[in-house]
């Protein structure tokens, strides 16, 4: 039988959420180097490159950092990064679904089948807010509250301020 009340897995990898990007490598703490260095990678080189590149490659062709925005490259090495299990990636590919970044459609059930496979805080977060509007998902609060609490008990931000419109430990 299934333990509903085991503790779910979470994964406490800095997270950097850069609501107003500027594009540039500074943003992201990075040099104009290391993106250049990135971007001229061999192609015969990529499958080499460790999954943390790869999310980074994907950050830098969605957001345009020194090179010009390319979804289907960001898309694409997002994914080669989650082939390496890297939940920064699956964030970010998750809300490039959901929001309908740079020309990409919205696609709210994709997005919340990422967010799903994504064990950090803020992901759970996601998860919580489409049960609880029925994002991509069919409506269910209770599943909404366990989503949301797992994501405040792991201090994200929008879980504690949710948690002033949203009693999601005492709601019914």
């Amino acid at each position: 039988m299934e333990n509903h009340h085991e503790e779910p897995y979470v994964n406490k990898e800095k997270f950097i959420l850069v609501n107003h990007p500027s594009t540039s490598a500074e943003e992201y703490g990075w040099t104009h180097e290391y993106v250049k260095e990135l971007v001229e990678t061999d192609e015969a080189d990529i499958p080499f490159l460790d999954d943390g590149e790869l999310n980074n490659l994907g950050i830098i062709y969605s957001e345009g950092v020194d090179v010009a925005v390319n979804m289907s490259l960001a898309i694409k090495y997002f994914t080669m990064a989650i082939e390496g299990d890297n939940d920064l990636a699956r964030s970010n590919l998750a809300d490039i679904y959901r929001k309908g970044t740079n020309g990409v459609p919205v696609n709210l059930k994709k997005a919340f089948e990422i967010y799903s496979e994504c064990h950090l805080p803020y992901a759970y977060y996601r998860v919580g807010e489409a049960y609880q509007y029925g994002r991509g998902v069919e409506q269910d609060l209770e599943k909404a509250k366990c989503n949301y609490g797992i994501a405040y008990k792991h201090g994200h931000p929008l879980a504690r301020r949710k948690l002033t419109t949203f009693n999601f430990f005492t709601d019914k």
